[in-house]
């Protein structure tokens, strides 16, 4: 997997007004690289200070090979909003009823990642600006399962977060011939 669905992923956060991730000096950083949700990621280090909402895509591999031709890849992406402090016992109840609205907001987001993600598997074109994107930057997207992505909530607020997780198959093509260039060929013996 030469091409990277991360790419794709940072500008649609940039795009997705939510979101609104705008790197640098003085931007407003809402897109992160990790390796585990619960990991000792930039994510995790700041997250007093992060944006809320944002967005995590988990850049470990996840795959498997049921056969000689094909990789299963599962891509995990997460969208976290800060979750407002528990406060005294007689809001309980208004504690839960913005908790279900933040994870509702959350669903939306999640929803609207894959029709964007679906418009751009199929078009080629950024389906909010218009603009194509370059033909290796969608190929990242070959062999997506859109159709089949799965999202649910994390039970476990990490850090004081409201998490959802989504998972996405990708089935790629298993390359199955050997590089000589890619072993240590021993000299032939006399």
């Amino acid at each position: 997997m030469k091409h990277r669905l991360s790419v794709i992923l940072e500008q649609w956060a940039s795009l997705y007004k939510p979101i609104s991730h705008k790197p640098g000096k003085g931007g407003k950083k809402a897109f992160y690289r990790i390796h585990t949700i619960n990991d000792n990621s930039e994510f995790m280090r700041n997250q007093n200070v992060c944006a809320s909402p944002c967005m995590a895509y988990s850049i470990l591999i996840d795959a498997e090979s049921s056969n000689s031709k094909a990789v299963n890849y599962a891509h995990t992406i997460y969208f976290l909003s800060r979750a407002v402090s528990s406060t005294l016992a007689t809001t309980a109840r208004q504690d839960d009823e913005l908790s279900e609205d933040i994870h509702s907001e959350l669903d939306n987001y999640a929803q609207d990642l894959l029709y964007y993600l679906s418009r751009v598997k199929t078009t080629g074109i950024c389906p909010v600006t218009n603009e194509p994107f370059p033909k290796d930057v969608v190929a990242a997207l070959n062999g997506l399962n859109i159709d089949k992505a799965e999202w649910a909530s994390i039970p476990i607020k990490y850090g004081n977060w409201n998490i959802l997780g989504i998972q996405i198959e990708q089935v790629v093509p298993r390359v199955s011939c050997i590089n000589p260039s890619d072993y240590n060929i021993p000299d032939p013996k006399p």
